[in-house]
């Protein structure tokens, strides 16, 4: 959902917000069905390649953590965002070759680890389901037009290890200061869905006082 591609619309939105002098819209019908587009195997199978992605990584020493819209489920919600659509985590360069290194273990626990440019994925046979894997350098995106969103030091990302956050029964890394963090990149998280992802056009602006329900994870059953 919150994918670093979608990051810049992301803050034009709040940019316009703001000039408008509003701060949510007024109360009306959600129909998520409009928004949300993996069906309930789809989501359980997202947790499955999740929880089997992030113990193979431990296992092998691959630091990870949480980013993104899977950052936001953990922080808001201690779940999957009803509306996303994949899971986001990220390692830094250093343990690039070592996670390439992997593939043959991800191929035996019926996994795809593929490169999709300056980034990789976890895919499965279900094309709708898949793991974006960022990679970083000390806190910062390889791509210069994300210098906006990095992590400003290596405290507000590092240690990562002691820093664990609810995703359904899953236990993720997260980063050191995520709530600033956060605070930082989405100053409104706490208050606002913004509702959209990679296959659906147009994004819905929802106030949170105004409907907590959106606040609700989808677990798996």
């Amino acid at each position: 959902m919150y994918s670093i591609m979608r990051r810049k619309s992301y803050r034009k939105s709040v940019r316009k917000q703001r000039k408008r002098g509003g701060s949510s819209q007024k109360k009306d019908k959600i129909d998520l069905k409009k928004y949300v587009v993996l069906k309930q195997k789809d989501v359980n199978l997202l947790y499955d390649i999740t929880k089997k992605t992030i113990d193979i990584l431990d296992k092998h020493g691959v630091e990870y953590w949480a980013t993104d819209g899977t950052l936001l489920g953990i922080m808001r919600s201690k779940g999957f965002i009803p509306w996303d659509d994949d899971v986001d985590i990220a390692i830094d360069i250093k343990d690039k070759q070592k996670l390439r290194s992997l593939k043959d273990v991800f191929d035996n626990a019926g996994l795809e680890l593929v490169g999709v440019g300056k980034y990789m994925k976890v895919k499965t046979s279900n094309k709708d389901v898949w793991i974006d894997i960022f990679i970083l350098k000390n806190g910062k995106w390889p791509q210069q037009h994300y210098s906006d969103i990095c992590f400003l030091n290596k405290n507000e990302l590092y240690p990562i290890q002691k820093k664990k956050g609810k995703f359904g029964k899953l236990k993720m890394n997260i980063p050191n200061k995520s709530g600033k963090y956060l605070n930082r990149i989405f100053k409104d998280w706490k208050d606002v869905a913004y509702i959209y992802n990679h296959h659906t056009k147009g994004k819905k602006k929802i106030s949170f006082k105004e409907h907590p329900e959106l606040k609700k994870p989808t677990l798996s059953k």
